[in-house]
């Protein structure tokens, strides 16, 4: 029927594949982000590595297209065709800015803990794509605030979704203090470290079961 066809051809349509992105391998082009961008479309598409090292030979432009054309015989597989293309064009500049950025960072008064996780996350990819979790993890414990490494540091996370969900459950326990402890005395506090000396004598992870108790 013509409804049947319809339906088919709206299938047909969501399916097309999608097209990378050009690289061209000119100063300030950015190749981490520019792989980050074909392996979406890669994965979208469902590519194999395989698929992916004969696809990407399309997407290269200029100096890229010249370089792998140099190489194309010992491109073999396509993590070796990723490692080499980073270990050309990747630019210094930026993962030196991005390390200066990692190790000055730090949690913000207004800025949760899942917002500042993200951020530094990003900047150790930056900073070095194969970063461990462990270097990740020193990272956020780090910079994150005082009163959320307190709680942490009683049960260090082992990965970064570790950190997220602890620090994530700490903050809304602390939050959940604030909004107590400001009804009850009438007046704001001017931050979050002048909320949590008002826990000293309040066992933070009773606060934590609580949350966890009253959670949908």
């Amino acid at each position: 029927t013509s409804a049947m066809a319809q339906a088919s051809q709206h299938q047909l349509l969501l399916q097309q594949p999608r097209t990378p992105p050009s690289f061209h391998g000119a100063t300030g082009e950015d190749v981490d982000d520019w792989i980050d961008q074909f392996e979406r479309v890669a994965q979208f598409n469902q590519w194999s590595p395989a698929q992916k090292l004969r696809n990407v030979y399309f997407a290269l432009e200029d100096c890229a297209k010249t370089w792998y054309e140099n190489r194309e015989a010992s491109l073999q597989s396509w993590d070796s065709f990723r490692q080499q293309l980073r270990d050309t064009f990747a630019s210094h500049d930026r993962r030196d800015r991005a390390r200066r950025l990692l190790e000055a960072r730090v949690q913000l008064p207004n800025e949760s803990v899942a917002m500042f996780a993200e951020d530094v996350t990003r900047l150790c990819r930056r900073a070095d794509p194969d970063m461990t979790e462990s270097a990740k993890l020193r990272h956020l414990m780090q910079g994150v605030k005082e009163p959320l490494f307190a709680g942490l540091v009683r049960n260090p996370p082992q990965t970064v979704a570790d950190f997220i969900n602890e620090a994530t459950l700490i903050e809304r326990a602390l939050q959940q203090r604030y909004r107590r402890t400001e009804s009850t005395c009438g007046q704001p506090f001017s931050n979050v470290a002048t909320l949590y000396r008002t826990t000293e004598n309040h066992s933070l992870h009773e606060l934590i079961r609580e949350v966890v108790r009253k959670a949908p």
